[in-house]
């Protein structure tokens, strides 16, 4: 019976482990209001940081900002209503684990009734948070219907970091759906600004990072697929320099597009993850930090 017990508590200690927060879990500010608050003001910077390189990578219009606004008020309104519920949920939670505390302070068996109602509260918790992930799919959707495939494949691609690397010939940023084409414009732009030598020395780097970045949406390339893909994207950036200043203007949406359309229905099907499990965008375009970033961004927008 006694390893039951054992058994049961290290059970136990490993679920409320595993929903806690870190800094909780150490015990680094239990009892320590003011270092609580320092930890908790460094979690929310860095977050806020985190967002805001990926908004700034994003190019929103100032319509879309606006679309993504009225998305995440919505779902900061259902987030309240849970918000409730999860901590009804955590209370009667804590007054499970106080029995269990005294129990093992006693050095008591844990009795079956003890056990349900501890595996009962753990279940009414899980079942909560998977009630509110279903509930913010069609948010999901809603936000994904804002964006176009480029900005998509950017989130998809995004990894949370303080200082962003800069990368001016990142393919991730080349040409965007829908007819927003300024990135990719801008980057052939500066593959045609560039001078014979310095093309021909970069070029062999510009084209081998394009294609990992479209191994990384469509799967690995064979070398058939590797070469196609090359000759391709080179003869794309040898007619940008070879136009006229004239011909380019004029052409340059079309060549942006050309460099992500052949791969674009397999980057729409990345993005699709299994239902009821929120992905990348959901995660980070539904969370409610966004909502002064975008309040703020629009209001410079109107004020000019």
């Amino acid at each position: 019976m006694k390893k039951i017990r054992i058994a049961f508590i290290t059970f136990v200690a490993m679920s409320i482990i595993v929903t806690s927060g870190f800094l909780t879990q150490l015990g680094y500010c239990r009892g320590d209001l003011g270092l609580r608050e320092i930890f908790t003001e460094v979690h929310d910077l860095r977050k806020e940081i985190n967002l805001l390189n990926l908004v700034n990578g994003l190019y929103l219009s100032p319509q879309q900002m606006a679309q993504m606004l009225n998305i995440t008020r919505k779902v900061e309104e259902i987030r309240g209503g849970y918000r409730s519920k999860a901590v009804s949920q955590a209370r009667q939670m804590e007054e499970v684990l106080k029995e269990i505390r005294g129990t093992v302070a006693r050095d008591e068996e844990i009795d079956g009734e003890l056990v349900r109602k501890f595996h009962g509260a753990k279940k009414r918790m899980e079942d909560l948070k998977e009630e509110f992930r279903g509930s913010m799919m069609p948010y999901q959707d809603e936000m994904k219907g804002v964006l176009n495939e480029n900005q998509l494949a950017l989130i998809e691609e995004f990894k949370p970091c303080i200082i962003p690397p800069r990368d001016s010939f990142d393919s991730a940023r080349i040409g965007q759906a829908h007819g927003d084409t300024r990135i990719g414009e801008r980057f052939l732009t500066r593959v045609r600004q560039m001078d014979e030598r310095v093309y021909q020395k970069r070029k062999p780097l510009i084209i081998e990072r394009h294609i990992e970045r479209v191994g990384r949406h469509v799967g690995l390339l064979s070398e058939e697929e590797m070469a196609e893909e090359e000759r391709r994207i080179s003869e794309i950036f040898k007619r940008a320099r070879e136009l006229s200043d004239l011909d380019f203007e004029a052409q340059k949406g079309d060549l942006a597009r050309e460099l992500k359309e052949p791969h674009e229905k397999a980057m729409k099907n990345r993005h699709r993850k299994r239902k009821g499990d929120l992905d990348k965008l959901g995660k980070f375009l539904l969370d409610p930090e966004l909502i002064p970033i975008l309040e703020k961004r629009l209001t410079k927008v109107t004020v000019r």
